[in-house]
């Protein structure tokens, strides 16, 4: 009977008014939809990606600079190259110039007439020739007076230039004769020294810018050992057989055209019958890598006279197909 009485209870509960009003509140009230929690974005291959592309870059604009480098300094080296070779050719002009400047200076300082008239314009002419400077008297540099006799020129030569900065020795090896009378009688010496000529140049104007002096010819020989390596010559089977290659081969290259020589020749040059081949002398056969390399003097003579013409010659040679070819032909 208890247990009816609750049910009935809970029925009441359930019918009452109040509780209905509620319980139609409570299912109009809407639950908040549950959001998916957002996963963060793995953009490590991301990163990866752009730091390798830096790297990259790096490296190629790093390639790059080496490059440009390289390209500069071999621009360079080669604007310096050209620069020494300009030097030099016109220090070489620069010689041609000074000589052919001197040639009138050196007639005109070696001949000396012991006449006052000619002796005043022999100075006044050599004046032309020199430097301006306020503090030297360089007047006195031509004076002749207490001479005796006369100097006359025989003939003279370039001997050698002995170059400084913008300084330079010109040497002239110079001929001539010391005239005196002696009881109205004419008596000559004969002589050879070097005049000696400081000249400033620049470029290819100069100016003799010191006195002129005399002194003794040295001898432009030396003894200058050669710089060849001592070599172990070739002694082998092949000795016999190159020697009578050179005889036939200097007999070609006397007689026949390029053509011909290009059968035996890398670069075919002849004397195109110009002389008749005599002999082979000095030979000298060295191994060289597959080929040898092969020195000798070759005699030549002239059709006509029978003159003999000797020249060195250096050969490398090589064997293909039983044959000897030459690679490179060297006069020496």
């Amino acid at each position: 009977m208890k247990k009816e009485k609750t049910h009935g209870g809970k029925v009441a509960i359930e019918k009452n008014p109040l509780f209905l009003a509620f319980k139609k509140k409570l299912k109009s009230v809407k639950k908040p939809e549950k959001k998916p929690k957002s996963i963060p974005k793995d953009r490590s291959k991301i990163i990866a990606v752009g730091v390798w592309s830096m790297i990259g870059a790096l490296v190629f604009f790093a390639f790059m600079a080496v490059l440009l480098s390289i390209s500069n300094r071999s621009a360079l080296n080669d604007l310096a190259r050209q620069q020494e070779q300009n030097s030099k050719q016109k220090e070489e002009v620069s010689i041609v110039a000074g000589e052919r400047f001197l040639s009138g200076f050196v007639t005109e300082y070696i001949n000396v007439k012991n006449e006052r008239a000619a002796a005043e314009q022999r100075q006044n002419t050599l004046m032309k020739y020199l430097v301006t400077d306020d503090e030297t008297d360089q007047e006195t540099w031509f004076d002749t007076s207490g001479a005796q006799g006369d100097r006359v020129l025989k003939d003279f030569v370039l001997y050698n230039v002995k170059k400084g900065d913008g300084d330079s020795l010109f040497q002239y090896k110079v001929n001539y004769a010391n005239v005196v009378k002696i009881k109205k009688k004419e008596h000559k010496v004969d002589k050879s020294a070097l005049l000696n000529i400081p000249v400033k140049h620049k470029g290819d104007e100069f100016a003799v810018s010191g006195t002129p002096y005399l002194s003794e010819i040295y001898d432009l020989k030396a003894d200058i050992p050669s710089s060849s390596e001592e070599r172990e010559e070739y002694d082998g089977d092949q000795s016999a057989s190159i020697k009578e290659f050179l005889n036939t081969f200097f007999r070609k290259y006397a007689e026949e055209s390029k053509d011909d020589m290009s059968y035996i020749m890398k670069k075919p040059e002849t004397l195109n019958g110009h002389l008749v081949f005599g002999d082979v002398e000095n030979i000298r056969i060295y191994k060289d890598g597959d080929g040898f390399e092969v020195s000798s003097v070759a005699v030549f003579r002239e059709k006509e006279t029978n003159l003999p013409v000797k020249e060195r010659f250096t050969l490398f040679v090589v064997k293909n197909s039983g044959q000897y070819y030459v690679n490179q032909l060297k006069h020496q």
